[in-house]
């Protein structure tokens, strides 16, 4: 229709250098409408536009679609949640409270249970933005989530065992990191081959993002293919041997390992006017190490002027070996271990890097030794690294146990916990952050509040600082607090009913 384009064309210039008049109307129209033209040349447009627009639709048909056909959800096998749970989680995604909308959603899950069908799409936009969000919800939305995930694009990130190949050998490489970090989690040497399959086409930058994947569920299994990469980029090489490093069977492990042999054992003798025998650990700081370590990434010299060379270099070592090959070799249990190193003035000095490594290998029982038998001065600069190696009841066991030491630390470790704090963790965490009222907001609170139990609602008003401009401050984030806990209460209720 001709007079639609000039209309969309004079349109394009604006009504002051093109304006419309209704002699530009189609006669069909003309002869069946009168338009009064007004004093505003942009109401006389759109007025004459608008009738044109109508007259240009009349008679006009849909397009036919053969074909089209569209499959429903398959039925769900799980019950929905109760209505109070389905009120509860209104509420979470109005006021945008992320740690309790992951309480509830771990919860829904733990009971077997489906978010209600009205929810389905409000939870699919916030994984959409939060990945981390997605194992869960793509499971509480049940088969109508996915069925909604297969017709909306935006929506289409489901992870399933089926389709890993197609999205790794097709996939952008934002989709291509996400199903290598699903498979690590789940299947961590499918994760791997997937890796393998593509690694001598793929770039430098790919394969660095992709080797850092590969630091999840690192283990034996992974070595022989790592071991057997030779790359020409040195940043390649030396994230390779970065991952080398946490597999205790590597080569480069083993090397230190005999290096270490060689620098500690102990020496016997007699105490006390040779009445009792005394083992004493040595550690031999004048001992000639050799080349190859230094080509893997250990420091020469230290920076520290109180430091010598040589204990640093020995320090990095005892990071990068497993404490179970002290106590091998060594021949002693690790209580034994850690009281010769410790009742050694020059000794005591490597119990820090052991600590390290006993978290750098996952050993938690050296982790629970360590905090257990070591002396709290000898080791306060790795009591937070200690304590994260550990999980659930340990884990709370040890915070509250070194809570003085270090607070701050403490407690934005506990923020990363996988388990509800203790009654008397959060009590002292509370009565900390209390008094810290400009540090600790409340924006803390929201992020705390899934690890808080509901019971300590009886304790806030003990938590109250003495100095009165701090009082201000805390009552209003107490309020806070009390309004965030009375809905995880009512989440456990809804889920408990």
């Amino acid at each position: 229709m001709k007079v639609w384009e000039e209309i969309v064309n004079k349109a394009l210039m604006g009504s002051e250098k093109a304006s419309l008049t209704s002699a530009d109307l189609p006669a069909e129209i003309a002869a069946e409408f009168v338009v009064e033209e007004c004093p505003e040349r942009e109401d006389t447009f759109l007025k004459i536009a608008a009738l044109t627009y109508q007259f240009r639709q009349s008679g006009a048909l849909p397009g036919k679609a053969n074909h089209a056909t569209l499959a429903m959800a398959a039925p769900e096998s799980l019950p929905y949640c109760s209505t109070k749970a389905n009120a509860v989680l209104k509420t979470l995604l109005e006021e945008e409270l992320p740690a309790l909308l992951v309480f509830w959603l771990k919860l829904c899950l733990s009971k077997q249970q489906l978010a209600h069908p009205e929810m389905v799409p409000a939870l699919l936009n916030i994984v959409a933005r939060r990945k981390e969000f997605r194992p869960v919800v793509l499971i509480v939305v049940g088969e109508r989530g996915k069925w909604l995930c297969s017709l909306n694009p935006d929506w289409n990130f489901s992870l399933t065992d089926t389709n890993a190949e197609k999205i790794w050998n097709e996939g952008s490489m934002e989709e291509r990191r996400e199903i290598l970090r699903y498979l690590r989690n789940v299947d961590p040497e499918r994760g791997r081959k997937l890796v393998e399959s593509s690694w001598a086409t793929e770039g430098a930058n790919e394969k660095l993002s992709f080797l850092e994947i590969l630091k999840i569920n690192i283990s034996a299994a992974d070595l022989s293919w790592l071991e057997s990469l030779k790359e020409k980029s040195q940043k390649v090489n030396a994230a390779i041997l970065y991952i080398l490093k946490f597999i205790p069977s590597s080569t480069v492990v083993q090397e230190y390992q005999q290096v270490l042999s060689a620098c500690v054992s102990l020496k016997s003798g007699k105490a006390l006017l040779g009445m009792i025998n005394k083992t004493e650990i040595m550690v031999n700081e004048s001992f000639a190490f050799p080349d190859s370590i230094f080509k893997t990434g250990i420091e020469k010299l230290s920076s520290n002027k109180n430091i010598s060379d040589a204990k640093h270099i020995i320090a990095q070592l005892m990071m990068n070996v497993p404490p179970a090959f002290l106590a091998r070799h060594l021949q002693r249990t690790p209580d034994e271990v850690i009281e010769l190193f410790q009742k050694d003035k020059q000794a005591e000095f490597y119990l820090p890097p052991i600590a390290i490594a006993s978290v750098r290998f996952k050993d938690k029982l050296w982790t629970t030794k360590i905090l257990d038998k070591a002396d709290k001065d000898i080791i306060v600069g790795s009591m937070a690294t200690l304590i994260s190696g550990l999980e659930g009841d340990e884990q709370n066991k040890y915070a509250l146990k070194y809570f003085d030491e270090q607070p701050a630390e403490i407690i934005q470790l506990m923020l990363a916990s996988e388990t509800e704090w203790s009654l008397e963790l959060a009590k002292i965490i509370l009565k900390f952050t209390a008094r810290e009222v400009y540090q600790y907001n409340r924006q803390f609170y929201k992020q705390a509040v899934a690890f808080i139990p509901v019971d300590i609602l009886n304790h806030l008003e003990s938590f109250t600082p003495a100095e009165e401009q701090q009082k201000t401050y805390w009552q209003t984030q107490r309020d806070e607090l009390a309004r965030l806990l009375t809905l995880k209460q009512q989440t456990l209720e809804s889920f408990h009913a």
